[in-house]
């Protein structure tokens, strides 16, 4: 059983504020256009917040978003990471997806856990368009103990690192793996579309 986790536990201080609050042209909250796609995709699936952020978790609960509290957010995305893996220690592997990434097909997620259910000899499972790697990324279990040293802001992006025979790269016709919302003029870009 593969499990998704959304990452929404980060402080978007480039943006100035929640970014994940933010309301995109159709005027649903960034954060829950994330998670529907992920959820459409693995039903299986919850998100990390951060322990004091009561905006998100209201938004959460009025939306019935399954999620896990990180209490030591602040100490980098790892922490996250680290927490949605220690609640869901069952599973056979993770997707992990990013809160402020609402553009990804849930198609792409679907061959992400396609690929991990069928493909054994790698453990990492990563999306490509136009020959850039996006989001979200897939991680076997074989990386469980690997994953529990992880520290800092980096994300699973240093395991990634270390040994690129063991990713598997999905092609996909898809640039919302690519896209994210980092800066209030991000929002606005694509107000204007």
């Amino acid at each position: 059983m593969i499990t998704g986790i959304l990452l929404a536990a980060g402080m978007g201080k480039r943006f100035g504020s929640q970014k994940l609050m933010a309301k995109l042209p159709s005027g649903t909250p960034v954060a829950v256009t994330s998670w529907r796609n992920l959820e459409t995709a693995n039903k299986k699936s919850f998100a990390v917040i951060r322990q004091n952020d009561s905006e998100l978790r209201s938004l959460f609960e009025d939306e019935n978003i399954p999620f896990v509290v990180c209490e030591d957010a602040h100490m980098g995305m790892s922490r996250s990471l680290l927490t949605g893996i220690q609640s869901s220690l069952k599973s056979s592997g993770w997707i992990i997806a990013l809160g402020d990434m609402p553009f990804i097909d849930p198609k792409t997620i679907k061959k992400i856990i396609c690929d991990m259910s069928n493909i054994k000899h790698k453990t990492i499972f990563r999306p490509i368009f136009q020959k850039q790697a996006g989001n979200p990324v897939g991680l076997n279990r074989e990386l469980l103990n690997e994953l529990m040293t992880l520290k800092g802001d980096q994300g699973a992006r240093e395991i990634i690192k270390r040994d690129k025979r063991r990713i598997h790269q999905i092609p996909v016709n898809d640039s919302g793996i690519i896209k994210d919302i980092d800066t209030q003029r991000d929002l606005l870009e694509l107000n204007k579309d």
